[in-house]
């Protein structure tokens, strides 16, 4: 929509449509909808429009991309009792002997989390020096992403994004 008026026509209206989308973040949505990827979306398309604009209104939407990003989501095994995390279960999962295989888990967990740090990538480019007081944090979240087990997409989306994290630190 954003994209379809232009940034002259959209900027007017910028502050009323992001504080709605915040509104939706922060109060709307529970923590397995999947209306959370929309909203990333969302986010991203604003962001590519305005730029460095977009910068002053990280401080509200980064809490909630920082919560999915970092999400550790939990599965069970059947016949197992109770949840653990989704990567301490892969531990216990063999592969046929002599094989090398791998196992990359897909879920809406997974996407929400793979979504979250392709956003992150989209806010360090676009918002360039912008981005700067969020550096600590997203490093945090996505060294900790680069050995991550469950999903290849993940660790894939991290590498992508921390050059442009090192050119915003610069």
């Amino acid at each position: 929509m954003c994209a379809a008026v232009g940034e002259e026509n959209f900027l007017p209206v910028a502050d009323g449509v992001i504080n709605q989308l915040l509104d939706i973040q922060n109060k709307s949505l529970e923590s397995k909808d999947a209306q959370r990827v929309y909203l990333l979306s969302s986010w991203q398309r604003i962001c590519l429009l305005m730029k460095e604009k977009f910068a002053p209104y990280l401080q509200s939407i980064l809490p909630g991309v920082f919560a999915m990003a970092a999400l550790n989501p939990e599965m069970g095994v059947s016949g197992g009792d109770k949840l653990a995390n989704i990567v301490d279960v892969l531990s216990e999962v063999h592969t046929e002997e002599g094989k090398d295989s791998k196992i990359n888990l897909h879920t809406d967990e997974l996407e929400e989390k793979d979504v979250a740090i392709q956003m992150l990538s989209v806010f360090i480019d676009e918002c360039g020096a912008g981005f700067a007081p969020y550096i600590e944090k997203t490093s945090e979240i996505l060294l900790a992403m680069l050995e991550y087990s469950a999903n290849d997409d993940i660790r894939d989306s991290t590498a992508s994004t921390l050059p442009g994290l090192c050119k915003c630190a610069k």
